[in-house]
């Protein structure tokens, strides 16, 4: 994987993340099978600096609040059970709330973006510009 903007390390936390948060197993695909990760690379990549920084930052912010919420260890580090208790726990702090909510919203806009999940889970993205543009051209609009 190629990626522009991300480090490896980065890619993996948010990898991490993004798999903590859509817990896709067993019905779907894990995020590794997906373009979740190089979605957010290109996306970053687009983005004014700042935000770049701020991503990367929450990014390793992650990664280490388990230790702040008695986790025992780095986010990556942990069994999946006891990442999505960390993040729970995270979730409910007023000081982190609105950061988890921030990132869970990237990792699901990432996961559910991929075309394949997309198709997956009944969403047929062609197929609806494709009813649109016959709609459009049925009642006469550009």
């Amino acid at each position: 994987m190629r990626l522009a903007t991300l480090t490896p390390r980065e890619a993996s936390i948010f990898a991490c993340v993004c798999d903590t948060v859509v817990a896709p197993r067993p019905v779907l695909p894990p995020v590794q099978e997906t373009d979740a990760v190089e979605f957010v690379d290109r996306w970053l990549a687009r983005a004014p600096r700042l935000n770049r920084v701020g991503l990367r930052a929450l990014l390793y912010a992650a990664e280490l609040a388990p230790r702040l919420v008695g986790g025992g260890g780095r986010l990556r580090e942990l069994p999946a059970s006891r990442r999505a208790d960390a993040l729970a726990r995270l979730e409910r702090s007023p000081r982190a709330r609105e950061l988890v909510t921030l990132l869970s919203g990237i990792a699901l806009l990432a996961y559910y973006g991929d075309e394949a999940i997309m198709n997956r889970v009944g969403y047929d993205a062609d197929a609806n510009v494709e009813r649109g543009r016959r709609l459009r051209a049925a009642e006469g609009r550009p």
